[in-house]
């Protein structure tokens, strides 16, 4: 019986481990922030220049 459960606990916990979301820089919002800030760091492009997303 313990073994069972020993069993079922790494299950879950690799089952939840696996099955985590999307990371924030690789969302659609993430992307767009990432894409603004690295204008205004690298492209020589100023803020009041840039729209804000």
């Amino acid at each position: 019986m313990k073994k069972m459960i020993a069993m079922l606990v790494v299950i879950v916990m690799v089952i939840g481990a696996c099955a985590s979301s999307k990371p924030y820089y690789k969302t659609k919002k993430g992307k767009k922030k990432q894409k603004y800030y690295n204008d205004i760091q690298f492209g020589g492009k100023s803020a009041s220049q840039m729209k804000r997303p």
